[in-house]
């Protein structure tokens, strides 16, 4: 327990500097995680996905890199505004896996290592966004805004579960999960998002805040959820060792990425 609470006080540490430092420090960490979160896709492929080792490594490692990496460029100078970007997440994401769709064509047994590579492609897409959205008008509010939040959810799911969880969310996925643990994750993202709105003064509206909140649920837990089945694929319980006590960097971000998404997107739909 002590080593999750240091390990856990030093990341924290690190993201709340990164967030203080602004565009530069998100940048920084956003490719470090797709490069981290590459590598531990490419261990966990590595049993299963029958594919070479160059091959894998390029599409599994450099690719959430390369997606990540294009994010920062996005920032930069304010090439691409917000209407833009839908298109260009929806081009690359979808030549993202194309391109890993070509390295099998003549393995049609291979499909397994699909997911692997649709797993990459989301990860990056996703951590394309962090840059961009601290670039935003009070992006560094909207970070908190997300981390947050997301925690809420993720600690109330937590020890609700443990406490009176009776009934499976996804037995086949992730045994521990169930639905009264799910259910107070949202009701802690609702509450969470409401009040950290007021404390920061982001400008959502009360119903806008506490609605946010009940999506960000959501798709924290399937994010959580979606982690799990490709942990499940590889056999294993945790992406990696880089965090003592608490496993991989997939294993802390899993939730957090795809709200990284919904908030860059409401954030440019209302904007702030």
């Amino acid at each position: 327990m002590l080593t999750r609470i240091i390990s856990a006080a030093f990341g924290i540490s690190i993201v709340l500097i990164a967030i203080w430092i602004g565009f530069p420090g998100v940048a920084v960490l956003a490719v470090l995680a797709g490069f981290i979160g590459g590598y531990e896709l490419n261990r966990l492929a590595r049993p299963s996905a029958r594919i070479s080792d160059g091959t894998r490594m390029i599409s599994l490692v450099a690719g959430p890199v390369v997606l990540a990496s294009v994010g920062v460029w996005l920032a930069t100078d304010g090439r691409i505004n917000g209407g833009l970007m839908p298109i260009l997440v929806a081009i690359i994401f979808a030549l993202t896996v194309l391109l890993r769709g070509l390295a099998t064509l003549r393995k049609s047994s291979d499909v397994e290592s699909w997911a692997y590579w649709v797993f990459a492609a989301y990860t990056g897409v996703a951590l394309a966004h962090a840059p961009v959205l601290i670039e935003l008008e009070r992006g560094r509010e909207l970070v908190l805004f997300i981390l947050l939040t997301t925690f809420s959810i993720d600690t109330m799911a937590l020890f609700v579960g443990l406490l009176i969880g009776r009934h499976r969310l996804a037995p086949s996925i992730s045994p521990k999960k169930s639905w009264e643990g799910a259910f107070a994750g949202l009701l802690g993202g609702v509450a969470m998002a409401i009040t950290v709105d007021l404390v920061l003064n982001i400008h959502f509206t009360l119903m806008m805040a506490g609605l946010l909140g009940g999506i960000l649920g959501v798709t924290a837990i399937f994010g959580d959820l979606y982690e799990s089945w490709v942990k499940r694929k590889a056999g294993v319980k945790d992406s990696g060792t880089i965090i003592p006590g608490h496993g991989g960097i997939l294993d802390r971000l899993d939730s957090v990425i795809p709200n990284l998404m919904i908030v860059y997107w409401v954030a440019v739909w209302v904007t702030l």
